[in-house]
Protein backbone atom coordinates (compact mmCIF):
# COMPACT_ATOMS: atom_id res chain seq x y z
CA UNK A 1 0.00 0.00 0.00
CA UNK A 2 0.95 3.26 -1.19
CA UNK A 3 1.50 5.96 1.43
CA UNK A 4 0.24 9.47 0.80
CA UNK A 5 2.72 12.64 0.50
CA UNK A 6 4.17 14.30 3.42
CA UNK A 7 2.91 17.80 4.16
CA UNK A 8 4.77 20.45 6.39
CA UNK A 9 4.00 23.50 7.58
CA UNK A 10 6.00 26.55 7.15
CA UNK A 11 6.30 29.90 9.65
CA UNK A 12 8.16 32.85 8.11
CA UNK A 13 10.91 33.45 8.07
CA UNK A 14 12.94 30.62 7.54
CA UNK A 15 14.64 28.81 4.74
CA UNK A 16 13.91 25.40 3.21
CA UNK A 17 16.30 23.33 1.20
CA UNK A 18 14.97 20.42 -1.16
CA UNK A 19 17.49 17.70 -2.33
CA UNK A 20 18.17 17.00 -5.61
CA UNK A 21 15.66 14.52 -6.84
CA UNK A 22 13.11 14.94 -3.99
CA UNK A 23 9.42 15.58 -5.61
CA UNK A 24 7.66 18.65 -3.71
CA UNK A 25 5.34 21.35 -3.82
CA UNK A 26 4.01 24.38 -1.52
CA UNK A 27 1.24 26.33 -1.06
CA UNK A 28 1.54 29.09 0.37
CA UNK A 29 -0.54 31.34 2.25
CA UNK A 30 -1.99 35.42 0.22
CA UNK A 31 0.66 37.66 0.23
CA UNK A 32 3.50 35.37 0.86
CA UNK A 33 7.08 36.83 0.15
CA UNK A 34 10.29 34.99 -0.53
CA UNK A 35 13.36 33.78 -3.13
CA UNK A 36 12.74 30.51 -4.87
CA UNK A 37 16.67 29.62 -5.77
CA UNK A 38 16.77 26.38 -8.15
CA UNK A 39 20.70 24.80 -8.28
CA UNK A 40 21.67 21.82 -10.43
CA UNK A 41 23.06 19.05 -8.54
CA UNK A 42 26.32 19.44 -10.11
CA UNK A 43 26.82 23.03 -8.66
CA UNK A 44 25.95 21.34 -5.59
CA UNK A 45 28.45 18.39 -5.42
CA UNK A 46 31.75 20.32 -4.30
CA UNK A 47 30.54 21.82 -1.42
CA UNK A 48 28.61 19.77 0.37
CA UNK A 49 31.88 16.77 -0.48
CA UNK A 50 33.94 18.59 1.23
CA UNK A 51 32.69 18.95 4.20
CA UNK A 52 31.03 15.25 6.20
CA UNK A 53 29.01 17.83 8.41
CA UNK A 54 27.32 19.94 5.29
CA UNK A 55 26.81 15.92 3.59
CA UNK A 56 24.94 15.01 6.43
CA UNK A 57 22.64 18.17 7.18
CA UNK A 58 21.36 18.94 3.62
CA UNK A 59 20.85 14.85 2.53
CA UNK A 60 17.29 15.65 3.07
CA UNK A 61 14.94 18.09 3.19
CA UNK A 62 15.42 21.01 5.93
CA UNK A 63 13.65 23.63 7.19
CA UNK A 64 15.73 26.16 8.99
CA UNK A 65 13.69 29.08 11.05
CA UNK A 66 15.75 32.61 10.57
CA UNK A 67 13.94 34.08 13.22
CA UNK A 68 15.74 32.38 16.14
CA UNK A 69 19.51 33.41 14.82
CA UNK A 70 20.98 36.16 15.34
CA UNK A 71 19.50 39.03 14.02
CA UNK A 72 23.19 40.44 11.89
CA UNK A 73 23.48 36.60 10.72
CA UNK A 74 19.97 36.51 9.62
CA UNK A 75 20.08 39.44 7.65
CA UNK A 76 23.21 38.57 6.19
CA UNK A 77 21.94 35.21 4.98
CA UNK A 78 18.32 37.14 3.30
CA UNK A 79 21.47 39.37 1.56
CA UNK A 80 23.33 36.44 0.17
CA UNK A 81 19.95 34.91 -1.59
CA UNK A 82 18.88 38.73 -3.19
CA UNK A 83 22.39 38.71 -4.17
CA UNK A 84 21.92 35.04 -5.67
CA UNK A 85 18.51 36.80 -7.53
CA UNK A 86 21.13 39.87 -8.37
CA UNK A 87 23.58 37.60 -9.92
CA UNK A 88 21.58 35.18 -12.09
CA UNK A 89 19.95 38.27 -14.10
CA UNK A 90 22.69 40.24 -14.21
CA UNK A 91 25.35 38.07 -16.40
CA UNK A 92 28.55 40.02 -15.23
CA UNK A 93 31.61 38.58 -16.12
CA UNK A 94 32.26 35.83 -14.00
CA UNK A 95 28.36 35.24 -13.18
CA UNK A 96 29.08 31.54 -12.28
CA UNK A 97 31.87 32.01 -9.92
CA UNK A 98 30.28 33.96 -8.20
CA UNK A 99 26.61 32.48 -7.75
CA UNK A 100 28.87 29.18 -6.91
CA UNK A 101 30.76 31.20 -3.88
CA UNK A 102 27.33 32.69 -3.22
CA UNK A 103 25.33 29.18 -2.72
CA UNK A 104 28.51 27.80 -0.73
CA UNK A 105 27.80 30.39 1.60
CA UNK A 106 24.30 30.32 1.74
CA UNK A 107 25.29 26.15 2.48
CA UNK A 108 27.52 26.91 5.35
CA UNK A 109 25.19 29.40 6.89
CA UNK A 110 22.26 27.19 6.74
CA UNK A 111 23.96 24.07 8.28
CA UNK A 112 25.39 26.09 11.13
CA UNK A 113 21.68 27.75 11.83
CA UNK A 114 20.43 24.80 11.25
CA UNK A 115 22.49 22.52 13.64
CA UNK A 116 22.01 25.48 16.62
CA UNK A 117 18.72 25.00 16.11
CA UNK A 118 18.42 21.21 16.65
CA UNK A 119 20.90 21.23 19.82
CA UNK A 120 19.58 18.92 22.76
CA UNK A 121 18.65 20.67 26.03
CA UNK A 122 21.61 19.91 27.79
CA UNK A 123 23.26 22.43 25.34
CA UNK A 124 25.12 20.24 23.09
CA UNK A 125 27.84 19.73 25.14
CA UNK A 126 30.35 17.60 22.64
CA UNK A 127 31.62 13.87 24.01
CA UNK A 128 35.28 13.25 24.52
CA UNK A 129 35.37 11.73 21.24
CA UNK A 130 33.64 14.40 19.00
CA UNK A 131 36.14 17.18 20.50
CA UNK A 132 39.43 14.73 19.65
CA UNK A 133 37.95 14.64 16.48
CA UNK A 134 37.53 18.41 15.85
CA UNK A 135 41.06 18.58 17.21
CA UNK A 136 41.89 15.81 14.76
CA UNK A 137 39.73 17.72 12.09
CA UNK A 138 41.64 21.41 13.30
CA UNK A 139 45.12 19.20 12.66
CA UNK A 140 44.58 17.76 9.39
CA UNK A 141 43.61 21.47 8.32
CA UNK A 142 46.98 22.83 9.17
CA UNK A 143 49.08 19.66 7.91
CA UNK A 144 47.84 17.76 5.34
CA UNK A 145 49.96 19.30 2.36
CA UNK A 146 52.89 17.73 4.61
CA UNK A 147 51.65 14.40 4.18
CA UNK A 148 52.21 13.27 7.84
CA UNK A 149 51.63 9.91 9.34
CA UNK A 150 48.67 8.92 11.28
CA UNK A 151 50.87 8.51 13.87
CA UNK A 152 51.50 11.97 13.60
CA UNK A 153 48.27 12.93 14.17
CA UNK A 154 47.68 10.26 16.68
CA UNK A 155 50.69 12.29 19.26
CA UNK A 156 48.90 15.63 18.91
CA UNK A 157 45.45 14.30 19.71
CA UNK A 158 46.97 12.27 22.60
CA UNK A 159 45.64 8.94 21.78
CA UNK A 160 47.54 5.56 20.04
CA UNK A 161 47.43 5.09 16.38
CA UNK A 162 44.20 2.71 16.79
CA UNK A 163 41.95 4.56 19.06
CA UNK A 164 42.20 7.95 16.57
CA UNK A 165 41.19 5.54 14.02
CA UNK A 166 38.85 4.41 15.85
CA UNK A 167 37.33 7.57 16.60
CA UNK A 168 37.68 9.00 13.17
CA UNK A 169 35.19 5.65 12.10
CA UNK A 170 32.95 6.81 14.79
CA UNK A 171 32.88 9.80 14.44
CA UNK A 172 32.89 11.04 11.04
CA UNK A 173 32.80 7.61 8.96
CA UNK A 174 35.95 7.37 7.72
CA UNK A 175 39.60 5.98 8.69
CA UNK A 176 42.28 8.82 9.34
CA UNK A 177 43.82 8.10 6.06
CA UNK A 178 40.95 8.38 4.38
CA UNK A 179 40.27 12.36 5.65
CA UNK A 180 43.76 13.01 5.04
CA UNK A 181 43.06 12.44 1.21
CA UNK A 182 40.05 13.67 1.78
CA UNK A 183 41.06 17.10 2.37
CA UNK A 184 43.57 17.00 -0.45
CA UNK A 185 41.50 15.70 -3.17
CA UNK A 186 39.26 18.89 -2.36
CA UNK A 187 41.82 21.30 -2.27
CA UNK A 188 43.37 19.74 -5.54
CA UNK A 189 39.37 20.02 -6.80
CA UNK A 190 39.04 23.88 -5.88
CA UNK A 191 42.60 24.86 -7.74
CA UNK A 192 42.12 22.70 -10.36
CA UNK A 193 38.47 24.28 -11.06
CA UNK A 194 39.38 28.03 -9.94
CA UNK A 195 42.34 28.48 -10.80
CA UNK A 196 44.69 28.36 -13.95
CA UNK A 197 47.63 26.94 -11.70
CA UNK A 198 49.11 23.86 -14.04
CA UNK A 199 48.76 20.34 -12.76
CA UNK A 200 52.10 20.23 -12.32
CA UNK A 201 52.33 22.61 -10.08
CA UNK A 202 49.12 22.07 -8.41
CA UNK A 203 50.85 18.72 -7.13
CA UNK A 204 53.85 19.97 -5.67
CA UNK A 205 51.87 22.57 -3.79
CA UNK A 206 49.32 20.04 -2.19
CA UNK A 207 52.87 18.57 -0.89
CA UNK A 208 53.25 15.66 -3.90
CA UNK A 209 57.12 15.34 -4.76
CA UNK A 210 56.25 13.25 -7.98
CA UNK A 211 53.38 15.04 -10.05
CA UNK A 212 52.55 11.44 -12.11
CA UNK A 213 52.18 9.82 -8.38
CA UNK A 214 49.63 12.82 -7.93
CA UNK A 215 47.46 11.99 -10.70
CA UNK A 216 47.51 8.52 -9.94
CA UNK A 217 46.17 9.40 -6.26
CA UNK A 218 43.44 12.00 -7.77
CA UNK A 219 42.81 8.82 -10.27
CA UNK A 220 42.16 6.38 -7.43
CA UNK A 221 40.01 9.16 -5.56
CA UNK A 222 37.89 10.66 -7.93
CA UNK A 223 38.01 7.91 -11.10
CA UNK A 224 39.45 10.38 -13.39
CA UNK A 225 42.89 12.43 -14.14
CA UNK A 226 43.24 15.69 -12.83
CA UNK A 227 43.38 17.17 -15.79
CA UNK A 228 40.32 15.40 -17.38
CA UNK A 229 38.56 16.94 -13.95
CA UNK A 230 39.29 20.36 -14.83
CA UNK A 231 38.13 20.27 -18.37
CA UNK A 232 34.98 18.59 -17.66
CA UNK A 233 33.82 21.28 -14.65
CA UNK A 234 34.85 24.03 -16.62
CA UNK A 235 32.72 22.98 -19.29
CA UNK A 236 29.78 22.98 -16.89
CA UNK A 237 30.96 26.27 -15.47
CA UNK A 238 30.50 27.86 -18.95
CA UNK A 239 27.66 25.76 -20.19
Amino acid sequence: MNEGPETRALSAPCAVFIPPGTAHGFHFAPNSEGIVATVLADRLSLPVATDRALSAFFSQTRIVPVDGVDAGEGKHIDHLFRRILAESMEGSVGRDLMLDAHVTEVLVWLARAGARATLPDDGGVPTRDSGRLQMLETLIAAHFREHRSVGFYAEKVGVSVAQLNRIARQEAGASVTQLLARRLVDAARRDLIFTPTPVQAIAYSLGFQDPAYFNRFFRRQTGTTPGAYRETERRRLVS
